[in-house]
C-alpha cells in the first residue's frame, strides 16, 4: 500500500468511525497494542510441558512477535499480562478502590431463565474445576497493569482496514482490550487476557464515486452471519451524524445495536434435533387444520442461558461527539496484527476455549484464517444482497433474463404438445384393432411421458411468468425509493430485556438463586430415603414445577399442561387397554354411519 492509498483509506475511516457506549464499572478500554505488548512475556506451551519463555518484557514488540512462526515451535504461542495474580488481601483492597462499585448487576441472571438453563449452569460451574480456567485475582491485576498503560497512553486506539469487493467497500475497525473480565466481575461465562473485538460498515458507490453507507454490522461472542448487520436506515442502528453507536458489554464487550440487558443465548445440537421432530409432528397437525407452519428460526436449538451481557450504555463514551476522539491506525501497518499467529494472553488448553485467550485479527485459535479477514462480506452473509447503486441493474438483467427463459418455453410446449398428439392418435389407432398388446403398452406408456412433460413445461412457464412478475414489481419499487423492510433479513436478532421483565419480587429471585442446587440435595436425600422410587421423584417434580410457575406467574399454563397431559395419557390407557372393545366399535359405528348415508341417497332418486 503506497501513502496516499493509506491516507486515503484512514480519511474514509474517520469519516464512518463508530462511537463506544460502555457501562458504568467498565475496568477496560481499548488500548495501543504497542503499549501493551511492553507489559507481556511470549511464551510457548508445549503439552505436558511447562511453559518456555521466548521473548520476556518489555522487549515484546510488534516486530519481534510477528517474526514468530506456530508451526517452527510446534505448541501454542501465546502472550501472558499477568505473572502473579493479587491474593486474598490485594483482591479486598482492589474491589474496595475499583470502579466496579459503580455497577448494579439488578434482577439476577438466575432469575431471568428457567429451571432448565439454572441446572445447566451447576454444571457449567462444575466443569470449571476441571477445564483450564484464568486463575483467581488475574482480572483485578490486568485492570492495575491497564491503569499505567493508560498513564503511557490514554488515548484509545482503533485499527482500521479497508477491503474492496465487486460490490461493497469494507471498513473494518478492530479494538483490542488488555482483558475480558466478564466472568469475574460481571458474573458472565468466561475470562480470558487480550480480546478483539470488530464493527464493519459496509460503503457503496454511485456514478459520481461518492461512497454511500449501506450496512453495519457488530461482532458479538463469535456470532457471524445476517444476525450481525442492520441496514444503514435501520431504526436500531443509532448514529451520530455518519457515526454508528456501539453499545458494548460490560466486561465481554461485544457489541450491540441497542442500549439494555442481553441474555446468552447458546445452540445446543441435542435440543435441535428434539425440536426439529417436535415441529415436524406439529406441522402434519397444522397442514390438517389449514394452519401456517412453524419457522426455522423457532427449531434451531436455542437456548437461553443464565449469563447477561450488560450493554446498559450509561458509562464513558469514546469517539465522535463526545469528549474522548479515537486515535487511529491503519490495521495492514501493524507487522504483528497481520502477521503474528499466536494467542493474544494467556493460554490455559481449555477444551471449550473460553478461558484461552483470542488470536489476532486475522488468524483463529488454531491459525486458519478468519473468515472477517479473507471474506469480509461473506462473514456478514452481504454476498447475495448487491448494493443500491447495482441492486436495480441487477434485477433487471434477472427480469430479462427470465422474459427470455418464458420465451424459450413456448416453442418447447408448442413440440411437446405435437409429440403427445402425434402418440395420442397412435394409441386411439392401437386401441381399435391391433393385435399386439406389446406395442399398445409401450405407446401408452411413452404418451403418458409426453403428456407430463407438457404439465412440467407449462408449469416451469407458470413459475417463471409469477417471478419475472415478482421482480418486475420490486424493480419498480426501487426505482421509487422503496428498498423495502431492512429488517426483512433477520432471523434470530439478539434482543435486550425489557423493564418489565425484570420485575421480579425479591422472594422470586431468591427462589431462582437457590432452586437448582436445592433440586440436587433433595433428589440425592430422595434417593437415599426411598430407594429411588419413581413416586417420590413425581411429587418432587411436580411440586418444583408449581413453585417454578407460581414464581414466574404462569400457574394456569402449568394447570393447562397437566389436565392435558393427563388426559392424553388416559386415552393412551384406555386404548392400550381395550384396543380391540374400542376397534369393534368404531367398525360398528362407521357401518351403521354409512349405511344410514347409503340409504338416504337411495331413497332421494
Amino acid at each position: 500500500m503506497n501513502s496516499s492509498d493509506g491516507h486515503a483509506d484512514l480519511v474514509l475511516l474517520r469519516r464512518f468511525e463508530p462511537q463506544i457506549r460502555f457501562n458504568r464499572g467498565e475496568l477496560f478500554y481499548p488500548v495501543d497494542v504497542d503499549v501493551f505488548l511492553i507489559h507481556t512475556d511470549l511464551l510457548l506451551h508445549r503439552r505436558g510441558e511447562d511453559p518456555t519463555v521466548l521473548i520476556p518484557r518489555p522487549h515484546a514488540t510488534q516486530e519481534a512477535i510477528a517474526g514468530c512462526d506456530k508451526d517452527i515451535y510446534a505448541g501454542a504461542l501465546h502472550l501472558r499480562l499477568v505473572d502473579r495474580p493479587l491474593n486474598t488481601l490485594q483482591l479486598v483492597q482492589f474491589h474496595a478502590r475499583s470502579d466496579l462499585r459503580e455497577f448494579r448487576k439488578g434482577v439476577t441472571r438466575h432469575a431471568r431463565v428457567g429451571l432448565v438453563a439454572r441446572l445447566l449452569d451447576v454444571v457449567f460451574r462444575i466443569s470449571l474445576l476441571v477445564r483450564g480456567r484464568v486463575p483467581g485475582g488475574t482480572a483485578a491485576a490486568a485492570a492495575i497493569t491497564y491503569e499505567a498503560m493508560r498513564e503511557t497512553a490514554p488515548s484509545p486506539v482503533y485499527y482500521g482496514r479497508v477491503e474492496r469487493t465487486h460490490d461493497y467497500t469494507s471498513l473494518q475497525y478492530w479494538f483490542f482490550y488488555a482483558y475480558n473480565d466478564y466472568r469475574s466481575h460481571f458474573h458472565g461465562a468466561n475470562d480470558h487476557e487480550g480480546d478483539w473485538e470488530m464493527v464493519s460498515v459496509f460503503l457503496s458507490h454511485n456514478e459520481g464515486g461518492a461512497p454511500i453507507p449501506e450496512w453495519a454490522a457488530f461482532a458479538a461472542h463469535d456470532g457471524k452471519g445476517a444476525d450481525l448487520r442492520r441496514r444503514w436506515d435501520d431504526p436500531e442502528l443509532r448514529k451520530v451524524g455518519e457515526h454508528p453507536i456501539v453499545y458494548a458489554g460490560a466486561g465481554s464487550h461485544a457489541a450491540h445495536f441497542s442500549p439494555g440487558e442481553y441474555i446468552i443465548r447458546a445452540r445446543i445440537p441435542l435440543l435441535a434435533r428434539l425440536e426439529r421432530a417436535i415441529a415436524t409432528v406439529k406441522s402434519v397437525w397444522r397442514t390438517a387444520l389449514r394452519q401456517g407452519g412453524t419457522s426455522r428460526a423457532e427449531r434451531d436449538g436455542h437456548l437461553d442461558v443464565a449469563f447477561v451481557d450488560y450493554a446498559r450504555g450509561d458509562g464513558r463514551c469514546i469517539g465522535p461527539g463526545t469528549e474522548i476522539p479515537w486515535e487511529a491506525r491503519l490495521l495492514d501497518e501493524q507487522p504483528a496484527l497481520v502477521h503474528y499467529p499466536g494467542l493474544w494472553g494467556r493460554y490455559l488448553d481449555d477444551p471449550i476455549r473460553g478461558e484461552d485467550a483470542p488470536a489476532g485479527p486475522r488468524f483463529n485459535r488454531d491459525g486458519s484464517v478468519r473468515t472477517a479477514w479473507y471474506d469480509p462480506v461473506g462473514w456478514s452473509e452481504l454476498t447475495a444482497e448487491p448494493s443500491t447503486s447495482r441492486e436495480i441493474p441487477a434485477a433487471q438483467a434477472e427480469l430479462t433474463r427470465l422474459n427470455e427463459e418464458a420465451a424459450a418455453l413456448g416453442p418447447r410446449i408448442a413440440r411437446a404438445e405435437d409429440e403427445a398428439t402425434r402418440l395420442g392418435v397412435r394409441v386411439a389407432a392401437l386401441r381399435d384393432g391391433s393385435p399386439s398388446s406389446r406395442h399398445l403398452d409401450e405407446c401408452e406408456g411413452r404418451l403418458a411421458e409426453a403428456r407430463e412433460t407438457v404439465s412440467r413445461l407449462r408449469h416451469s412457464l407458470s413459475e417463471t411468468e409469477l417471478l419475472a412478475r415478482s421482480i418486475g414489481t420490486r424493480v419498480e419499487r426501487l426505482k421509487q425509493g422503496d428498498r423495502g423492510d431492512p429488517r426483512a433479513h433477520l432471523r434470530r436478532p439478539d434482543v435486550p430485556q425489557q423493564p418489565s421483565q425484570l420485575r421480579l419480587h425479591r422472594l422470586a429471585e431468591t427462589w431462582s438463586a437457590i432452586s437448582a442446587g436445592l433440586l440436587l440435595l433433595v433428589i440425592g436425600t430422595v434417593t437415599i430415603v426411598y430407594h429411588a422410587a419413581l413416586l417420590p421423584f413425581l411429587l418432587l417434580f411436580a411440586a418444583f414445577l408449581f413453585v417454578e410457575s407460581l414464581f414466574h406467574r404462569r400457574v394456569a399454563a402449568l394447570v393447562h399442561g397437566i389436565v392435558m397431559t393427563l388426559a392424553l395419557t388416559a386415552l393412551a390407557v384406555l386404548a392400550y387397554e381395550f384396543w380391540w372393545q374400542i376397534a369393534v366399535a368404531l367398525a360398528l359405528g362407521l357401518g351403521a354411519a354409512i349405511t344410514w348415508t347409503n340409504l338416504r341417497e337411495l331413497t332421494r332418486r
